[in-house]
């Protein structure tokens, strides 16, 4: 038996098992921030010592273009964490899943079969350049 990899058609029923078996999906990011308060008396103004208050931890996103955070408590972030994971996994075998269509086409079409790296954003280059082997 050898370990040839797998063929496209049989990577995207994989990615289609692991997307379906991915539990709740969250956008965004888990943040914990250090902040200064506005009295003007308090410890955390003291910029020697730096003793802000916190941490505060924070769920960010994007709705419509903006930038949205919400403050949650210690239970409310562990619950949410896989969450979050599930949702930049998601993202991770979306862009495979179109990356092995692309190659597929190409493939297909005799258009060269190298995907246009300059055109990718520097995540995705690096994403498909391990995917792929592109130097």
């Amino acid at each position: 038996m050898t370990n040839d990899p797998p063929t496209p058609q049989q990577r995207a029923a994989q990615i289609a098992v692991e997307i379906a078996a991915l539990g709740p999906c969250l956008p965004g990011t888990l943040s914990s921030r250090m902040l200064r308060c506005g009295n003007p008396n308090c410890r955390c103004r003291d910029t020697e010592t730096d003793q802000r208050h916190g941490p505060y931890l924070y769920w960010t996103r994007k709705i419509s273009g903006k930038t949205v955070s919400k403050l949650l408590n210690a239970e409310q972030a562990d619950r949410y964490r896989p969450w979050l994971a599930n949702d930049k996994r998601l993202h991770q075998l979306v862009r495979e899943l179109e990356a092995l269509t692309i190659r597929t086409v190409e493939q297909a079409e005799g258009w060269g079969g190298e995907i246009a790296l300059e055109k990718c954003g520097t995540r995705d280059r690096r994403f498909l350049s391990e995917l792929f082997g592109f130097r």
